[in-house]
This record gives C-alpha cells, structure tokens and sequence, in this order.
C-alpha cells in the first residue's frame, strides 16, 4: 500500500468507459473505489490520439481535457523505460510478444508495484502483474 490510498493503473479502455459511461465502466468503477487513480502517459496519448482520429470538435475535447484532469499522470522515466523494455524482452521470449503501447501501460502499473484495471485479456498471465479484470461472460 502507498501512503493513504491504494494505487490503481487504469488502460484506456477503462478511461474510456467510464468517459462515455459505458456500462462495462461499472464494475472497475467499484473494483477502483477508494483507491488513488492514476494513468500512464501512453493512455493519456492513446485517448487524444482516437479524439482527434475521430474528428472530435472542440466541445468534445474540451470534456475529454477535464474529465482527464481527475487522474494523476504517470511519466516515463528511466527506471520506466528499463522495466518496460525488460517486460517486453521476456514477453518475446515465452512466444507471448506485447505492443510496445499495452508494455508501457503495464511496465507502469509495475514499477508502482499496484494494481492495472483493464478489460484487454492480453495482460492475464503476466508475472509480477496484478489485475483487475471484469469476469468473462458466461
């Protein structure tokens, strides 16, 4: 646990939900309740980039900016950019290969030795990674 709160890493596709209020956003919203919220800079990146491959006007943006300013960025680092590349070198090397976009999200969650909520399976069997991860339907 660090300091007050625990620490949870949202992937985009959590943020994403829970800024379009998608219902699948329920359950990591309770999953996350009381827990310090934070975002790797690869989410932050990966969200503007589908607002402006999306054509978003400014009003939408405008939302997308201050729905963003309730989560505490994570940048790179150098001890980030290590646990990243080690990730994805020992990913390779069991055949199981990670985009570089999903090893920085998870080198992040990591590095802060906490949590990532996410609902892509390609994080289930990383070692030394915790996950929240809604069930899958039955």
């Amino acid at each position: 646990m660090k300091g007050i709160f625990k620490l949870v890493i949202l992937d985009t596709n959590i943020v994403s939900y829970i800024f379009n209020k998608d219902t699948r956003a329920l359950y990591y919203q309770n999953q996350i309740q009381g827990r310090r919220v934070l975002i790797s800079f690869q989410t932050l990146e990966e969200l503007w980039y589908g607002a402006y491959t999306k054509g978003w006007g400014d009003r939408r943006k405008n939302e997308l900016a201050h729905h963003l300013e309730q989560y505490e960025i994570i940048w790179p680092s150098s001890e980030l950019v290590t646990i990243c590349a080690r990730l994805r070198s020992e990913r390779k090397s069991v055949g199981r290969e990670m985009r570089e976009s999903d090893a920085w999200i998870a080198a992040t969650a990591i590095m802060l030795d906490c949590a990532l909520a996410s609902h892509d399976h390609d994080f289930s069997d990383i070692p030394d990674l915790e996950l929240i991860q809604a069930p899958a339907p039955s």
